[in-house]
C-alpha cells in the first residue's frame, strides 16, 4: 500500500448558487408589499436604480438608451470597457420592467381604504382603566391586572402573584378585578370558562329572556358543562327534572356567549389585508390574467453612471469596476422581477386552464391539482412553481384566493376522474344542511350518499372533512323539535 501526495484532475458536476440567483429565487417567492420594500432597500444600496416618472413612461422620454443615440455602442468605448452594450439595450424590459400594460387606469385613492389605528387589546384595555373611577394606588394594580391577562380575555395570573408583584392586599387586588371585570368586552379578566361564561349570562338579565331561562342556563354553565359538551341533554333533562326542549333552549342561548371574548378585538390579531398579486377577470367567454405589477416602482438604470461610464478615463479603473458592478447587480435585478412576472403569469394562466369548472360553477367542481402537473405543463420545476405561489393572492369573479388553495388533493371517483378535498367538503356541507335535524346523519351515512353521488371515500375521511369544516358531530348536531 502506497502513501504520499499526488496531484489528480477530475470533472464532477455540482449545483452553485450564485448571489444573482439567491436574489432572483427570493424576488420569485415575495408578494407585491414586500417586493416594493425589497426594491427600496435595494436601491438605498445601488446608486445606479432610480425610480421612472409615470410622464416619462408615457412620452418615451428616454432619448440616451434608443438605438443608435447612446454613445456606448460606440466601438471605442467597447475597447476600453468588455460590456455587451448592444445585448444590454437589444430587450427593452432589461431597461425596466415597464410596458404595454403600464398604460392601464390606475385607481384613484379613496380615504375609505385607510383604516385608523385602533391598537392592541390590552391598550383597549387600559384606556378603560384610566377613564375609571380608581385611584391612583388602584390603577397601578389594574395595569399588573391589565398585564397577566391573555389574547383570550382571561386572568392567567394569581391573585397572590399580583398582590406580590403591586405590593398591595389580595381583598384590594379582588376589588380592582371586579371593576375590570366590568370592561368590555364582556367577560373580560375570568379565570375560568365557568365564570367567563356567567359574567355574560350576568348581562343578560336586562334583556327580555325569561327569567326561568336564564336560572336554567345558569346552573347548565355551574354544574352541566362537560355533560353539554358531550350532547347528553336528555341525561341533563332526566338529572334536573325538567324537559329536554328546555334543557335544549337553554343550551342554545349558552351558545350565543363568547367563550373567548378577547378574540373579538380585532387589535393585535385583526383581519389580515391581503394585496393580490393579480386578477383573473371574464371578458366574454374567457379569463384574462392580469399580473398586478403596474403599482411597483418603475425602476430604470440613472443615465449619469452611464455616461461616466462612456467618458470615463483609463486611469479610473477602480471608479469603472464599481459602476459596471453595480450596472450588473441592476440589470439583474430588473431582470429577475420581469422573469417573476412572466413565471407568476404562465402559473396563473395554467390554473384557470385547469380549474375552468369551479371559476365557471363554483367550489364544489374545483378539481384536485398538484404542483408537478403545474410545473410540467409551464416547463419549469416543481420548486420554481412552490416559490410562485407561495404566500400570494388572486382576485377572482368568485372571490379573492390564495394560490395554494387551486392544489388540492382529491379523492376518487366512480367516473375515473378525481375530485378535489374542497369540492367534497362543500358536498358534506350540502348534505349536513339538508338532513333531518332530529335525526342527523352519521360519518358512515355521510360516507353512503357521498358513494351514491359518485365519490369513494372512508368515514375517517369524512370524519377529517368535516371536523375541518367545524361541523358537529352528529350526536351534537341533534334537535329535539
Amino acid at each position: 500500500m502506497r502513501i504520499g501526495y499526488e496531484m489528480n484532475l477530475k470533472q464532477v458536476q455540482k449545483l452553485v448558487i450564485t448571489p444573482e440567483l439567491r436574489q432572483a429565487i427570493t424576488i420569485l417567492q415575495l408578494p407585491w408589499m414586500e417586493l416594493e420594500q425589497y426594491i427600496a432597500e435595494e436601491m438605498l444600496e445601488n446608486p445606479l436604480l432610480e425610480l421612472k416618472d409615470k410622464d416619462e413612461d408615457r412620452d418615451g422620454d428616454m432619448p440616451d438608451i434608443q438605438e443608435g443615440n447612446d454613445p456606448l455602442e460606440e466601438d471605442e468605448d467597447r475597447t476600453d470597457h468588455d460590456i455587451d452594450w448592444e445585448l444590454y439595450f437589444e430587450d427593452a424590459s432589461d431597461i425596466g420592467y415597464t410596458g404595454p400594460r403600464e398604460r392601464r387606469s390606475e385607481p384613484q385613492v379613496s380615504y375609505e381604504s385607510f383604516v385608523s389605528d385602533i391598537g392592541t387589546f390590552h391598550d383597549y384595555l387600559m384606556l378603560q382603566l384610566h377613564l375609571s373611577s380608581l385611584s391612583e394606588a388602584q390603577m397601578r394594580v389594574g395595569a399588573v391586572i391589565i398585564g397577566g391577562i391573555d389574547d383570550d380575555g382571561y386572568l392567567r395570573m394569581e391573585i397572590s402573584e399580583i398582590a406580590s408583584m403591586s405590593g398591595d392586599s389580595c381583598q384590594e387586588v379582588e376589588t380592582v378585578l371586579r371593576v375590570i371585570q366590568q370592561f368590555e368586552p364582556t367577560g373580560v379578566g375570568a379565570r375560568t370558562l365557568k365564570e367567563c361564561l356567567l359574567m355574560q349570562l350576568e348581562t343578560l338579565k336586562t334583556s327580555n329572556i325569561a327569567s326561568d331561562k336564564l336560572e336554567l342556563a345558569r346552573n347548565l354553565i355551574e354544574e352541566f358543562l362537560d355533560d353539554m359538551a358531550q350532547g347528553g341533554l336528555i341525561k341533563i333533562a332526566a338529572k334536573l327534572e325538567v324537559d329536554v326542549m328546555e334543557v335544549q333552549d337553554a343550551c342554545d342561548l349558552i351558545r350565543t356567549l363568547d367563550p373567548k371574548p378577547g378574540r373579538q378585538f380585532s387589535g393585535e390579531h385583526g383581519p389580515a389585508y391581503v394585496e393580490p398579486d393579480a386578477s383573473i377577470e371574464r371578458v366574454g367567454d374567457e379569463y384574462v390574467v392580469i399580473v398586478h405589477d403596474v403599482s411597483a416602482p418603475r425602476l430604470s438604470i440613472n443615465p449619469l453612471y452611464r455616461r461616466m461610464l462612456s467618458t470615463s478615463d483609463k486611469n479610473q479603473n477602480e471608479a469603472v469596476d464599481y459602476v459596471k458592478s453595480k450596472l450588473n447587480s441592476a440589470l439583474w435585478l430588473i431582470r429577475s422581477i420581469e422573469q417573476r412576472r412572466q413565471t407568476l403569469e404562465k402559473v396563473i394562466e395554467c390554473i384557470v386552464r385547469v380549474q375552468r369548472d369551479f371559476f365557471d360553477r363554483g367550489v364544489k367542481y374545483l378539481r384536485p391539482l398538484t404542483l408537478e402537473e403545474v410545473a410540467n405543463e409551464v416547463g419549469v420545476h416543481e420548486s420554481t412553481v412552490s416559490r410562485a405561489t407561495a404566500g400570494k393572492y388572486v382576485a377572482t369573479p368568485r372571490g379573492t384566493f390564495e394560490l395554494k388553495f387551486f392544489f388540492t388533493s382529491g379523492v376518487p371517483t366512480v367516473y375515473g376522474r378525481g375530485a378535489s378535498s374542497e369540492s367534497v367538503k362543500k358536498m358534506i356541507h350540502e348534505i349536513v344542511d339538508g338532513e333531518d335535524r332530529e335525526k342527523p346523519l352519521s360519518d358512515r351515512a355521510i360516507k353512503e350518499v357521498l358513494l351514491r353521488q359518485g365519490i369513494k371515500i372512508s368515514r375517517r375521511t369524512v370524519a377529517k372533512y368535516r371536523e375541518e369544516e367545524g361541523i358537529l358531530a352528529s350526536t351534537l348536531r341533534k334537535r329535539f323539535c
